[in-house]
């Protein structure tokens, strides 16, 4: 499940090279390119992932587990905002190389439940591991968030989004949620907060209002006190909830092709903001910076 942000970050990175617009006579050459692009990036990070991650693994074959309870439902979410930004990826990269809006879109959706899909039938073959239904439910949610919109409003104007800050619980099992920052920021679900954020402009103001249409509002949710999958005598596991203006990177106002595909491939950060946070442990805390 870990992996997943992983997987991501190397995929997303990809999108800057393709900031160019093709003429008609190119479209079939670059739509090729692509696509060789893409498997490459597919077969490498399956292979990477299955040594990565499973090398001291046992294979036993198939199986399904029921991991819906595990970690507060963070694993969940990362899911579908991984899957999100695969669609994104998928879809913008293709878009770039010419192909129309609807069969990009349609591509990208593909493209993410292919790749999703078969990192979860490796999970499900593993020892210790196994083919979650729940992980697969957020993945096409993720998915069927990202290309309905685009079929509808060729647009997103709800979005995904990820935070990370350091916390005190990775110390505590280092294996399950990192030895390092780097580690840390895509295993220790304490200091994950995962967002939906709503333009304001595209979803409740009309187009000729002058509300920038980058603005957002921002609803998070995170989770503290899990250092185990299950809860554990020594910690007290508490959701915390978030409401926060944000910034969506691929609608500000950049004329320049090749930063806005690099903000597009960049859209997945929840920027630095204030903050109001409910819990039931402290009920309400106001952050001046939360990330």
């Amino acid at each position: 499940m870990k992996h997943k942000l992983i997987s991501i970050l190397l995929a997303l990175s990809f999108c800057s090279a393709w900031a160019q617009q093709p003429t008609d006579s190119i479209v079939k050459r670059n739509v090729k390119i692509v696509l060789g692009s893409h498997a490459v990036i597919y077969g490498g990070t399956v292979v990477g992932l299955n040594r990565l991650w499973f090398k001291d693994c046992q294979w036993v074959g198939i199986h399904t587990i029921n991991d819906n309870g595990d970690w507060l439902q963070m694993d969940k979410l990362c899911h579908a905002t991984t899957s999100y930004h695969t669609s994104l990826f998928g879809d913008e990269s293709m878009r770039l190389a010419g192909l129309d809006s609807k069969r990009s879109a349609l591509y990208g959706g593909a493209y993410s439940l292919l790749f999703m899909t078969s990192i979860e039938i490796m999970d499900g073959g593993y020892e210790n591991w196994g083919f979650s239904w729940g992980d697969m439910a957020a993945d096409v949610s993720g998915i069927a968030l990202y290309t309905t919109q685009q079929l509808l409003w060729d647009e997103q104007r709800i979005s995904l989004k990820y935070s990370f800050h350091p916390t005190e619980y990775a110390q505590y099992n280092p294996e399950e949620l990192g030895h390092n920052l780097i580690s840390q920021s895509l295993k220790d679900y304490n200091g994950i907060t995962l967002w939906a954020a709503f333009n304001v402009k595209e979803l409740f103001l009309n187009s000729e209002s002058g509300f920038p249409e980058w603005l957002t509002v921002d609803f998070g949710y995170g989770a503290k006190g899990m250092v185990e999958p299950q809860p554990t005598a020594d910690f007290d596991r508490v959701r915390q909830f978030y409401l926060a203006p944000g910034v969506d990177l691929a609608k500000l106002p950049v004329e320049n092709r090749y930063l806005k595909a690099v903000l597009r491939a960049l859209s997945f950060i929840k920027l630095p903001t204030p903050a109001l946070e409910y819990n039931a442990s402290d009920k309400f805390v106001w952050h001046w910076l939360y990330f």
